[in-house]
């Protein structure tokens, strides 16, 4: 921590649960309530459908990009091989993206959660996002 205080860098805590509730005042602990910076997907399929009921636009759209096991609804490895191509992942960041364009309430996803992220191209597709090639 203090290197990046040293090189003036920031670093973003974020949580949610265990107690941690909203606040969006000055007076907030160092570690930020998630939900007031974060809208996201939801996961389990491959929309671009805001979870939660608030459509307020927040500061980070965070895409949920994982399908669980249908009969343990845990994550699963093979659902990754499958949802964790390039193609799957630039379909729905695409989509996403598309979404935001007719005013409602969707957008371009700045944060991108997969499970098992070594099982198939998400490196490789990040990567490209952050280079401006998707």
């Amino acid at each position: 921590m203090q290197t990046l205080i040293d090189a003036d860098d920031r670093l973003l805590l974020l949580a949610h649960g265990d107690g941690i509730q909203s606040c969006r005042t000055e007076d907030c602990p160092d570690i930020l309530y998630t939900y007031d910076y974060i809208q996201q997907t939801n996961w389990n399929d491959d929309t671009c459908d805001i979870m939660g009921n608030s459509r307020e636009d927040r500061g980070f759209f965070l895409m949920n990009h994982w399908m669980n096991n249908d009969a343990s609804d845990l994550p699963s490895p093979t659902n990754a091989a499958e949802f964790n191509t390039y193609e799957s992942l630039r379909k729905r960041y695409e989509r996403c993206k598309d979404d935001g364009a007719d005013g409602d309430g969707k957008r371009v996803p700045n944060i991108i959660a997969v499970d098992f992220w070594d099982v198939g191209d998400v490196l490789d597709f990040v990567r490209d996002v952050n280079e401006g090639n998707v």
